[in-house]
């Protein structure tokens, strides 16, 4: 099931044709129809209006929420007041699938051979391949390390990324979000996925320079990954999120993004370091995951970070980064398309 907020931040799905079907009036349509007393109150038990709510149900929130979904693909239109149960996408806006402002987003860093090996040729001027890295990680030499992305730093499809004022090197990195389902703790590697409740596409946004510099002898701000990471609309996200058995195996995912119409990156899950057991576990040592915190599990190669040779001052070369006036159309193979656009602050 394709699930997507839409409208006044309603529950809906996303059917094959790209209409939108409302998931908790369709269900208080199905109520009626078996005779349910107080359809609409036992829909809003059923199918959630929030999204998280909806997560919490787990499989019997699913259930239900096919069964509506059916009931509409058999010819219903209205609820049981005359309410309108389907949507073109053209005609409601649609927002990120953010679970709540309560999602932690935790994200894995350096986590694709081929993007690593990318990052660490143009920031050392040292040549790395895809294979000497393969290798240092089979021999334990690869590090694990990530870091948090703010909730109400989220944004969804069509809108933009303000660049902020504090760089000139803006980057971009698409990658798949992991959204956990229920709640765990020190969770086994071996039982890891049955965690997971779907997926969703997220964009990792990151400023790669500090305007002004800092002062000499201090950390880069990049180097801690705070700011670099976390600012107003540095994480788009959606269109959709997408349950964990439509999308099957998440190692297998192709990804890519283009920057006005122009390939950048195009790579495949396949080349993930450590999958998706790995980071639930590494995370949830001696942490609880809620339904709804997101695992992210890292970009492919192609971003403006990993292509862009650097100066005497080991400053990357601007031409690859974003500007005020790009485009981005990121996608994700089962998941779908996420289009955000660039512009300047104020």
């Amino acid at each position: 099931m394709k699930i997507v907020i839409f409208g006044a931040k309603r529950l809906g799905a996303l059917l094959e044709d790209g209409s939108i079907v409302d998931l908790n009036l369709a269900r208080a349509t199905y109520n009626t129809g078996k005779g349910v007393p107080q359809p609409y109150e036992k829909a809003d038990a059923e199918v959630p209006t929030k999204l998280l709510a909806f997560i919490e149900e787990g499989g019997e929130g699913l259930r239900a929420a096919g069964e509506a979904i059916s009931l509409v693909k058999n010819g219903a239109k209205e609820g049981p007041k005359g309410e309108r149960l389907v949507f073109k996408p053209d005609e409601v806006k649609i927002h990120a699938p953010l679970p709540s402002l309560a999602t932690r987003l935790a994200m894995a860093g350096a986590n694709f051979f081929d993007h690593s090996a990318g990052m660490y040729t143009m920031m050392t001027g040292n040549t790395v391949t895809r294979e000497e890295l393969v290798k240092q990680h089979g021999e334990g030499q690869s590090a694990v390390w990530g870091f948090w992305k703010h909730a109400r730093n989220v944004i969804g499809p069509g809108d933009s990324v303000i660049y902020p004022a504090s760089t000139d090197r803006l980057d971009y990195e698409v990658e798949v979000g992991a959204v956990i389902g229920r709640k765990g703790k020190d969770i086994p590697e071996n039982e890891a996925m049955g965690y997971v409740y779907g997926y969703t596409c997220v964009l990792d946004m990151s400023k790669r320079s500090q305007i002004p510099p800092p002062p000499a002898g201090r950390r880069r701000s990049n180097d801690g990954l705070f700011l670099s990471k976390n600012f107003d609309t540095s994480v788009p996200m959606g269109p959709c999120l997408v349950t964990a058995e439509e999308v099957g195996d998440p190692h297998r995912l192709r990804m890519g993004l283009k920057i006005n119409g122009e390939v950048r990156q195009d790579g495949s899950h396949e080349d993930m370091i450590r999958g998706y057991p790995f980071w639930i576990n590494h995370v949830s040592r001696d942490m609880t995951l809620y339904p709804g915190d997101i695992i992210c599990g890292g970009t492919c190669a192609g971003t403006a970070a990993d292509t862009s040779p650097r100066g005497a001052d080991r400053k990357p070369s601007p031409e690859l980064f974003l500007k005020p006036g790009d485009s981005i159309e990121a996608w994700v193979e089962k998941i779908g398309t996420l289009n955000i656009s660039v512009v300047a602050k104020g």
